[in-house]
């Protein structure tokens, strides 16, 4: 096994994604991931930290990406396998075989940083965007950082000043325990997983922070739209 190469992966996101979107009939004529699995197969998985979330977020929306492409054309990933695709399929990765469950809850979120929800994308347009470049471990903090502000002026919060209302996407309440350590103030009238929300969008919103940081206005779940993210 030898380390993994993300150039690969890189020129295939340059290809064929932009803004988020896939282009996963292209995708599926060129076979053009199957190499791209196959050296996330034989990679050697790295042990540093920022290295490891790296690379398990890379070949998380690999993976995915071609799943996607193999099963194209499909309206949603949410219908393969009733529902439990991300249970059922199995990859090997660096040598061992996981499921794409297993990346996220058992190696990606044991380590503890938040914001990989931003970083992982299940090919829907609920989703965090699918971000346009790899992850490497020097620069993985600020490209957290800047997934998370992405995330939330997208898909992860709608403000509607007028009505008084915040509409959080549903990944705080299904991972809210990940987001329960996220400092920052209490939030006058908003508490739970809610409230956990707030303060991850509060550090990542700046321009709505004083509004977030008022509370007293209603917080909702999202509906979260398992339409493909499909060009």
């Amino acid at each position: 096994m030898v380390p993994m190469d993300f150039l690969a992966l890189q020129q295939a996101l340059d290809t064929y994604t932009a803004e988020g979107k896939v282009d996963y009939a292209a995708i599926h004529a060129a076979r053009a991931f199957d190499p791209i699995v196959q050296a996330f197969a034989e990679a050697k998985a790295p042990t540093e930290p920022k290295a490891t979330m790296a690379f398990w977020i890379n070949a998380y929306n690999a993976l995915t990406i071609d799943l996607v492409a193999d099963e194209w054309p499909i309206p949603s990933i949410h219908g393969l396998d009733g529902g439990k695709v991300w249970d059922t399929r199995k990859f090997v990765v660096a040598g061992k075989s996981v499921t794409l469950n297993e990346i996220e809850s058992g190696i990606l979120r044991p380590l503890g940083d938040p914001r990989v929800h931003a970083a992982l994308n299940c090919a829907s347009r609920g989703c965090p965007p699918l971000a346009a470049k790899v992850f490497s471990a020097p620069t993985l903090d600020a490209q957290l950082d800047v997934q998370s502000s992405v995330w939330m002026h997208t898909t992860g919060m709608a403000i509607d000043r007028e009505h008084g209302t915040v509409a959080l996407s549903i990944v705080f309440d299904w991972y809210g325990e990940d987001f329960a350590t996220v400092p920052g103030p209490d939030v006058p009238g908003i508490d739970g997983e809610a409230e956990a929300a707030i303060r991850f969008a509060i550090l990542h919103d700046p321009g709505d922070a004083p509004y977030l940081r008022a509370g007293d206005y209603k917080v909702k779940w999202a509906d979260y739209d398992w339409g493909v993210n499909s060009k």
